[in-house]
């Protein structure tokens, strides 16, 4: 006898919008067709659960195709499956959701649903920085410069049968810089901030922070309308300029960037001996691919000048992620997990 329709739901939470997706799973619980989405203005519900209240109103999400399980990605800290989003007066709780809805669901961190959609990725979501053999079912790590600098590791885990995500806070630790203009940027932002994290040097702030730096750092060597200090960019702003080379201090600053980033992808690495594989993701590393195929990214995340290279590093593969919505992926598998769990309750019970 078949098994019912199984339906899933999903939802990445911002400070701005709430997207909901509801996924069909085939017999084989893998997601075979989009069913819904739908986005919400957070600032239109006073609650989470009016606005998923709303979604679950649609006509065909109504009787046999009600979602049987979710998962909640929200942009926050998450303990024990809750969430207090007190930018918007929010609290995300799996159990509440449940008990008001009677779907199981789990919530998580945006960064961690960032993590479970890396074992999902084909190699056409993916490009190939260093190309070595991925060990089946070793460490994996994920780090993704963005707004901050996410990062997590995943490891194998025998009893589910798949990977469990271990976030992270690795990128408010203290920089470790290379080479003396790097700890000059490290003084730099010291005298700024009183402290150089990772972060504060590898997301899209800290490229505007190196780019600052680099105005600062012997002048002579660039134009002189490159020295306004009061002069405002943003992000895009050095990019663009570093892209089409019509900025000499955009293009130090984005390399120097990216080279960041790359050593601490290798540092993250050695941390957790990523024999899985070490992917990059975010929104910045995609719209300067040519900038990351030039190879400063690689050559940081070897550092053949460390011992551990031979050792370790250069076995380890290093992936950029090109997939946008790896975060959704992941979401969508944490909601699969509770799906199946759910059908063998069932089928035990019966």
């Amino acid at each position: 006898m078949p098994r019912a329709q199984i339906d899933v739901l999903i939802a990445d939470i911002g400070g701005t919008n709430c997207r909901f997706q509801v996924w069909q799973l085939d017999t084989h619980f893998r997601p075979s067709r989009m069913v819904v989405e739908q986005f919400y203005p957070t600032k239109d519900y006073p609650r989470f659960q009016d606005a998923l209240a709303e979604l679950l109103k649609l006509d065909i999400l109504s009787g046999d195709c009600r979602p049987k399980a979710a998962a909640f990605a929200v942009a926050g800290p998450v303990k024990n499956k809750r969430c207090v989003m007190t930018n918007l007066g929010w609290i995300i709780d799996a159990a509440e959701v449940e008990k008001e809805f009677g779907i199981p669901s789990t919530v998580l961190n945006d960064f961690e649903a960032v993590g479970y959609g890396v074992p999902v990725l084909t190699e056409n979501d993916l490009l190939v920085l260093h190309d070595v053999p991925a060990e089946d079912k070793g460490p994996k790590v994920v780090l993704g410069p963005g707004t901050g600098l996410g990062e997590a590791m995943l490891f194998w885990d025998e009893s589910t049968g798949g990977y469990k995500v271990h976030p992270s806070e690795g990128s408010h630790a203290t920089f470790s810089p290379r080479g003396w203009k790097q700890r000059a940027l490290q003084a730099h932002v010291e005298q700024e901030r009183g402290h150089c994290s990772v972060e504060r040097v590898a997301c899209g702030d800290g490229l505007v922070r190196i780019y600052n730096f680099l105005r600062s750092d012997e002048p002579s060597q660039y134009p002189t309308d490159r020295m306004d200090r009061s002069k405002q960019v943003t992000p895009a702003d050095v990019t663009i300029s570093a892209l089409d080379r019509s900025d000499p201090v955009a293009v130090e600053a984005l390399d120097m960037f990216l080279s960041i980033v790359g050593a601490e992808a290798g540092h993250m690495a050695l941390r957790s001996l990523a024999s899985g594989g070490v992917y990059i993701c975010g929104g910045i590393f995609p719209k300067v691919i040519e900038r990351v195929k030039a190879g400063g990214v690689l050559e940081a995340f070897l550092w053949r000048a460390s011992r551990f290279h031979d050792k370790v590093l250069k076995d380890i593969p290093l992936y950029v992620v090109t997939e946008e919505k790896i975060g959704l992926l992941g979401t969508r598998e944490q909601a699969i997990r509770i799906a199946q769990d759910v059908v063998l309750e069932k089928t035990i019970a019966t």
